[in-house]
């Protein structure tokens, strides 16, 4: 059994000895840790310093001068080690070259064609799970999307995307 396997198992038996549908996870764990859950190992400070930094890297946004949008300043290039662990190195939008600038941007958007797939799937097994119900159909086209929120009064300088 996988560790989020695992995880799963104990959130279900939660649900199941509570009756809770809807549930807040820091009462699953206090309660699994009353049950003698073991805990995780805690990162290293290293880790942790590591993670604060990659996460302002992702939060740097600056504003284009010509067009008054708000851009992310630093691109992620996910990488898998020989060892098959990712790794992930920053790239300053400035400095990118555009092979980097490529790759960091069909990573990205893989990861919304992703969200989507998984968006639809669960929109067809909560629709086959309530046939009595209005079906809901989510537009998966993003066009208009988009092109409304780039249009948007207000949208651009100083807003993250």
């Amino acid at each position: 059994m996988t560790k989020n396997q695992r995880l799963q198992a104990l959130i279900n038996r939660y649900k199941q000895e509570t009756g809770e549908k809807v549930v807040d996870m820091d009462q699953v764990a206090d309660w699994a840790i009353r049950q003698g859950a073991t805990l995780p190992k805690p990162k290293t400070a290293r880790e942790l310093f590591a993670a604060q930094l990659a996460d302002a890297a992702r939060a740097e946004y600056r504003v284009d001068p010509k067009t008054g949008l708000s851009y992310r300043a630093n691109h992620a290039l996910r990488k898998r080690t020989g060892d098959g662990r990712q790794m992930v190195l920053w790239v300053d939008m400035e400095d990118a070259t555009r092979a980097q600038m490529l790759w960091s941007l069909a990573d990205r958007r893989q990861q919304m064609v992703g969200d989507a797939v998984h968006l639809k799937i669960d929109e067809m097994i909560w629709n086959s799970k309530h046939p009595n119900e209005e079906p809901i159909q989510q537009e998966m086209d993003f066009t208009y999307d988009v092109e409304e929120r780039l249009n948007s009064p207000g949208y651009g300088a100083g807003e993250a995307a």
